[in-house]
């Protein structure tokens, strides 16, 4: 998600607005924009954005954002809501130099270096998206960074409930691969595929075929979990024991030979 512009006018109709959006309210967010249509500014164009782009069908969005684009030039999350909104409708070519002039007038805007990353990724600019992934990586572990929103400890004990869940079958072949809870990707993971510095999990090591068929030792597979990268897209306990539950799976699903398709299929990508 983008982060929100400082709020300038109707503060708290505004955060009102964005926290009925997190929740899935669309009609509510829409209802408070009502109260907000007393003049453009950059706030309440962005939230504009946020509630249309919020709807199952990111279509009505694209003009809100070019006008919100043209209209403040110098803002670059709203330069990062257009390229967005393109990326969505699958126009990269038409995404990239929005989102470039938004890493430009921000350099410090994770997200827009993020999704840049994405669209050059799309684009075949693979030494494009390693700059930009670095530049991520960069800026999500600059100092200081803000307190852990759950214990290591609470998220191990997600993190096992997930592994409870699985059929007794599923269990048993995965019962010896350890789950490890680190803050971020180490800085190696820009080195090589999959690159993504916001990654919620990795799997590392041989899979279960591979063990079983003995053509692999003395590496033994194991599984990170990201909380940095999970605490960004969730901030609520029952979310975020979600978020655990799901890359736990993901992550095993790849120790068990399965492929992101396989994954997407299950509902586990």
């Amino acid at each position: 998600m983008s982060r929100r512009p400082s709020k300038t006018t109707g503060a708290d109709l505004v955060e009102r607005a964005h926290q009925a959006v997190d929740m899935g309210d669309l009609r509510r967010a829409r209802r408070i924009l009502g109260k907000l249509s007393a003049g453009p500014t950059p706030d309440v164009a962005f939230l504009r954005w946020r509630v249309a782009f919020a709807a199952q069908d990111p279509s009505p969005a694209l003009p809100i954002a070019e006008e919100n684009a043209r209209s403040f030039p110098e803002s670059p999350d709203l330069q990062h809501a257009l390229g967005r909104t393109l990326m969505e409708l699958d126009r990269p070519d038409d995404a990239l130099p929005w989102l470039e002039e938004a890493c430009y007038l921000d350099q410090d805007f994770g997200d827009a270096w993020y999704d840049l990353a994405l669209v050059r990724e799309v684009l075949g600019d693979r030494a494009g998206m390693r700059a930009a992934f670095s530049e991520v990586f960069e800026i999500d572990t600059a100092e200081p960074v803000p307190p852990l929103l759950f214990t290591p400890d609470r998220v191990q004990a997600w993190a096992q409930r997930a592994f409870d869940m699985l059929p007794t079958e599923i269990k048993n072949r995965v019962a010896d691969v350890p789950v490890f809870i680190a803050e971020y990707p180490e800085p190696w993971i820009l080195e090589d595929a999959p690159w993504d510095p916001r990654l919620l999990g990795l799997f590392d090591g041989p899979t279960w075929a591979e063990l079983k068929a003995g053509l692999i030792s003395g590496h033994s597979p194991h599984v990170y979990l990201f909380q940095r990268n999970l605490e960004r897209v969730a901030q609520d306990p029952r979310e975020m024991a979600r978020q655990v539950r799901v890359t736990v799976h993901h992550e095993l699903g790849h120790f068990l030979g399965l492929d992101e398709h396989d994954l997407d299929e299950r509902g586990l990508a």
